[in-house]
């Protein structure tokens, strides 16, 4: 294996008989020259094109990228593969590293950006949440910088969409269907006129997808719940039966369907969060 490019002293571009590769480990790239070859000790992870239009990608990025956040992004990569038990293929690599140049750059040019799905993302992915609060940590050690709570959600959410798989299109074609079946129903029996403008409405939207993403993805579904949490949700279910009527029938009605269609079982949380939004569209349209 021959040494194409050098990237940096841990990053390079090398070829085999067959293809070229990635190869990212500490040391491999130092004092190394084009021609040479590749010390095999030195490798820790590699990098093989998914087809031509990878490699084109990374050679793109690779002279508009520092190659710091290539190796960065590989280091979050393989944290992320070891502790969810996954293997992810060479295009988050390119997403990844990307993502994190320009979160580094926004925060240098004080250019925030409010992450919308925080609170989702934390809740119903607290796996993939753990991995992008242990990516944020190590690119403002390695970076030097403090990025926000906000990119934790926005990097754990590059593996929950990673996570989908290669039968990703028909997942999403799935997620559709049921989320337009699940608006009808929510037209027909609680609000007939809603405004899809209105930001609850959105938010609707937005735990409606994460649910049924959920349901079809069998990894995140029945994990087990905390009893207390469980004794604690069932209270507030059986509140929000008598104070909020019609949206907990409607948001049952959802479930049940949910359920039949995509033969799972969900927990009482479910009831209340979907309560819960839907009485926030009926309030703000009052």
């Amino acid at each position: 294996m021959l040494v194409k490019r050098i990237f940096n002293n841990n990053v390079l571009l090398a070829e085999n008989s067959e293809q070229e590769l990635v190869i990212v480990g500490r040391g491999v790239g130092f004092k190394q020259k084009i021609g040479n070859t590749v010390d095999s000790s030195k490798i820790e992870k590699t990098y093989y094109p998914q087809d031509e239009n990878w490699t084109r990608m990374f050679n793109e990025m690779a002279d508009t990228i520092s190659s710091d956040y290539v190796e960065i992004a590989s280091h979050i990569i393989s944290t992320a593969e070891k502790s969810l038990g996954l293997s992810f293929d060479g295009y988050l690599l390119i997403g990844l590293a990307d993502h994190i140049q320009f979160a580094v750059e926004r925060l240098q040019k004080n250019l925030p950006i409010k992450n919308e799905l925080l609170w989702e993302t934390k809740h119903f992915y607290p796996d993939e949440y753990r991995i992008g609060a242990l990516a944020v940590a190590f690119i403002n050690e390695q970076m030097g910088v403090q990025l926000p709570e906000d990119e934790v959600g926005f990097i754990a959410l590059k593996f929950v969409e990673k996570h989908a798989g290669p039968n990703f299109n028909e997942k999403a074609t799935n997620m559709t269907q049921l989320i337009e079946s699940a608006l009808t129903l929510i037209r027909h029996d609680l609000l007939p006129d809603i405004d899809s403008s209105n930001l609850n409405y959105q938010r609707l939207i937005v735990h409606l997808r994460f649910f049924v993403d959920r349901l079809l993805d069998e990894s995140h579904i029945q994990k087990g719940e905390n009893s207390f949490d469980n004794v604690m949700s069932q209270h507030l279910s059986e509140s929000l039966q008598e104070r909020y009527t019609s949206s907990y029938q409607c948001a049952q009605r959802v479930i049940n369907y949910f359920e039949k269609q995509t033969k799972q079982k969900t927990g009482v949380n479910e009831q209340v969060y979907l309560t819960m939004h839907l009485q926030r569209i009926v309030d703000s349209s009052i």
